[in-house]
């Protein structure tokens, strides 16, 4: 499930996705809580923007929460560096899946052939 705002709601229903358009971080507060309470959604995704405007309490309730899994889509195009972005997305995975995965091929140790 996909709390956004109205202008990305179309894109998220073209791929299937059930979604939430919502107009300001108050309806957007109020439409998370009834998710997270409802016990339908195992995986709730939210607009950055939206999820940082939200009230501190809340904030740390999706920050522990498990079940749903709350995570937050960055806003805008990708512009995060490499390595902040591979942190950024490990972290996602992470908190999505219960653990830590990494990105890429280990160095090589001296030695290894």
């Amino acid at each position: 499930m996909v709390i956004t705002t109205p202008d990305l709601t179309p894109g998220f229903q073209l791929a299937g996705v059930e979604t939430f358009a919502v107009e300001n971080t108050d309806q957007a507060e109020t439409t998370l809580r009834q998710l997270m309470t409802g016990g339908e959604a195992s995986l709730i995704v939210v607009r950055q923007g939206l999820l940082e405007a939200m009230s501190p309490p809340l904030q740390q309730q999706v920050r522990y929460s498990y079940q749903p899994v709350v995570i937050a889509i960055p806003d805008g195009v990708p512009t995060t560096p490499g390595r902040r972005r591979q942190h950024y997305l490990s972290e996602l995975i992470r908190r999505t899946i219960g653990f830590q995965i990494t990105f890429g091929s280990p160095q090589p140790e001296i030695g290894d052939q």
